[in-house]
């Protein structure tokens, strides 16, 4: 909905730090909600029967109530549209095409599955890291990640701000940079580094924040070029391939982690054993490459598409001129 609530370069990223700020508090909200629930009850299988009841009725709320809070907008924005003379409907297949050589659309979605990856990866390995790597108790887990979490819903309003002043690629390279000099210092701290370690991770939190909120603030720009082009609004083709994207990046980062922590050799805990079991060399080092070098190469990555997206705010503003002047039947 995001490119027909405004068509301000800026606001839309506004809107987006918004719009991650409830989605990030969602999951500091679950964290919490999930060890007062675990502390709550015994039985481990009605904790997480608990846990879903609640999270999902919270979900499906939110989703109704955006619904009814937008409704009013986007009807506005599609009586506007309507006047338009409606072009020839084109194949599913023949958009996917059209998308697919949107050339700043590929560095988009290449910025966010890389983003993402390394969100997804860090995500995954962070409860091993802090157990195995700093000798953390199991507890200490929702702490840590709440700290990561925390920063990244503070920094939203910080990054929209500065994006405001700088751009959303300065930005992106700011928040990046950050990130990529607390994963490397990650590898290296040692078990009575705990000072150490939550600085890093307050810092990879400013890079998580900015890969929340750059990527989907730069898709709205990206239709508005594709309507120049061809004439046609496709919010669902890019929006629902940015979804997916995500989905795979999920999927992706979970089993490059599960595949490493097989191959290194890693011991699972058993059942009802008090203790955790130690970890060899060889799983220590698999988890200290998963939480550094291997997020530092999708970061990475994602900068040098970003450095070559050509979208810029003059840009935007002359792609918004001419589509002003077609709906006005002006001459190029």
């Amino acid at each position: 909905m995001t490119p027909e609530l405004t068509q301000d370069y800026d606001e839309r990223t506004q809107l987006n730090s918004f719009r991650f700020a409830f989605s990030i508090g969602g999951s500091i909200l679950s964290l919490i909600l999930a060890k007062f629930i675990f502390d709550s009850i015994a039985d481990r299988q009605d904790q997480y029967f608990v846990l879903a009841g609640i999270c999902g009725i919270i979900a499906v709320i939110s989703l109704y109530w955006c619904i009814w809070g937008v409704r009013d907008r986007i009807l506005a924005f599609e009586a506007t549209r309507s006047q338009v003379e409606e072009s020839e409907s084109i194949p599913i297949p023949e958009q996917l095409k059209i998308a697919f050589s949107n050339r700043p659309f590929l560095f988009v979605i290449g910025v966010y599955l890389f983003s993402w990856l390394a969100v997804q990866i860090t995500a995954s390995i962070i409860p091993y890291y802090v157990v195995n790597c700093m000798q953390m108790k199991e507890s200490d887990v929702p702490t840590v990640l709440i700290c990561v979490q925390g920063t990244a819903l503070l920094m939203l309003f910080v990054w929209s701000h500065l994006s405001q002043r700088l751009g959303k690629k300065a930005v992106y390279f700011m928040g990046m940079s950050l990130w990529i000099i607390a994963q490397i210092g990650l590898f290296f701290l040692q078990p009575n580094q705990m000072t150490l370690m939550y600085i890093m991770t307050i810092m990879a939190g400013c890079g998580v924040s900015v890969a929340y909120l750059v990527p989907w603030s730069m898709i709205p720009d990206v239709i508005e070029l594709d309507e120049l082009q061809t004439g046609q609004r496709r919010e669902g083709i890019f929006y629902g391939f940015m979804v997916l994207l995500q989905k795979f990046g999920l999927a992706l980062g979970l089993f490059l982690v599960g595949l490493a922590l097989e191959a290194s050799g890693f011991r699972e805990a058993i059942q009802g054993q008090a203790t955790l079991p130690v970890q060899p060399e060889s799983a220590i080092l698999a988890i200290r490459l998963a939480i550094a070098p291997l997020p530092t190469i999708c970061l990475i990555t994602g900068l040098f598409l970003t450095y070559f997206y050509p979208i810029t705010r003059e840009m935007h503003a002359e792609i918004l001129l001419k589509l002003k002047q077609r709906s006005e039947g002006v001459s190029e």
